[in-house]
């Protein structure tokens, strides 16, 4: 089970990075961005996810005591998504989202007090070789303001809290971890789109730009599903330590997606590939 946690964490961090690239497309087709965006998406994966809610008899699981738990996976989801927003307006998404590696070791400390953890020196050693290949990776694009790293370090810490409570959610339901995880989502993203209708009201999200979301949509539900399933097979550090990796992932999507607008910049993304492979070696490392 552990490894098919890892190869999971793995293949969401490639839909993550296919997430990022696809996001990037439907706001230049479509002109969709921002909270808009958030809103079509979340109302787009509500939509998806309500077939197997229907067809699996996945609503016989609902209890109304579920929504506690909801309220604390979405309550620090959302203070994480403010937190980040408030980050790149003072600096840039291209500096600030590689630092969400900071989820790292605040999940470290939280498993070592709480959960009573332990690791291996090597295992530290590659845990702080992501976090400065991240932080180099992150200077690449510019210096980032000591108020811009508060808010990544607050939303870090929201994310963290925020998956613990999903993947301690998932674990309520009695049936085989990997349907767990596919409960948790239907209910938690069939939520999450009831809470945003009223916001296409007021944003005036159409139908047509949910549609338009689709791929987004459909790209963050596998890579969400992915993410829950690593974390409940093989650990919420495993999982996060491994998420590291979709900025190595993401550069590879990039250069086949927009393989054109990065000709002028050549010597920048050899240097990021090579910060890429780096990055890949102290993951591996971590498993040793």
């Amino acid at each position: 089970m552990v490894l098919i946690g890892i190869i999971a964490s793995i293949f969401a961090a490639i839909g993550q990075a296919l997430n990022y690239a696809l996001t990037k497309d439907c706001q230049e087709k479509y002109h969709i961005y921002g909270f808009r965006m958030l809103i079509g998406a979340h109302i787009g994966m509500g939509f998806i996810l309500l077939w197997p809610f229907i067809f699996c008899s996945y609503y016989t699981y609902f209890e109304w005591e579920h929504l506690i738990d909801l309220f604390k996976i979405n309550l620090p989801f959302l203070f994480a998504q403010y937190f980040m927003m408030q980050s790149i307006r003072v600096s840039d998404a291209s500096i600030v989202s590689p630092l969400l590696v900071l989820k790292i070791p605040v999940l470290a400390a939280i498993s070592i007090v709480l959960f009573k953890d332990s690791y291996a020196i090597h295992q530290y050693l590659a845990i702080a070789a992501i976090l400065l290949l991240s932080w180099y990776f992150s200077s690449l694009s510019g210096q980032i303001k000591i108020k811009a790293l508060i808010f990544v370090f607050l939303a870090s810490s929201c994310y963290v809290l925020s998956d613990i409570a999903i993947t301690n959610y998932a674990k309520k339901f009695a049936v085989h971890p990997i349907e767990q995880v596919m409960i948790a989502n239907c209910f938690n993203y069939i939520a999450g789109a009831l809470f945003f209708l009223p916001c296409a009201f007021i944003k005036k999200v159409k139908v047509k730009d949910v549609y338009n979301c689709k791929y987004v949509a459909l790209s963050w539900i596998i890579s969400v599903t992915l993410i829950v399933m690593g974390f409940n097979l093989s650990g919420l550090v495993s999982g996060t330590i491994i998420q590291s990796l979709r900025g190595a992932f993401g550069i590879i999507i990039a250069l086949l997606f927009f393989r054109n607008e990065m000709a002028d910049h050549g010597a920048r993304w050899q240097l990021k590939i090579a910060i890429s492979i780096l990055m890949t070696l102290a993951v591996a490392s971590f498993y040793l």
